[in-house]
């Protein structure tokens, strides 16, 4: 019985921390809910803009050719995989 009630209190908790419902945002405009889209999106990030290289042979190639360090990252998931 006590860890019904526990589990509630803190459902119920979370429900009016949350704020109002999604309801309410219904009566804002469309350019105040863009701004807010925009506002979650991601940081540009230079890392991300980065032309990764599948070949380990071309991304040493482009290494020395931009006099820029190399970062390999190996990861195995299934060893029966035909992929290096």
């Amino acid at each position: 019985m006590k860890t019904e009630t526990l589990f509630l209190s803190a459902l119920l908790t979370g429900a009016v921390l949350a704020g109002p419902c999604a309801n309410a945002a219904q009566s804002e405009t469309p350019e105040a809910l863009k701004q807010k889209i925009e506002a979650m999106r991601p940081a540009r990030h230079v890392w991300r803009e980065i032309q990764w290289k599948t070949c380990l042979l071309e991304g040493l190639q482009e290494a020395r050719a931009r006099n820029k360090p190399v970062l390999l990252w190996v990861f195995i998931h299934h060893p029966n995989d035909e992929r290096c």
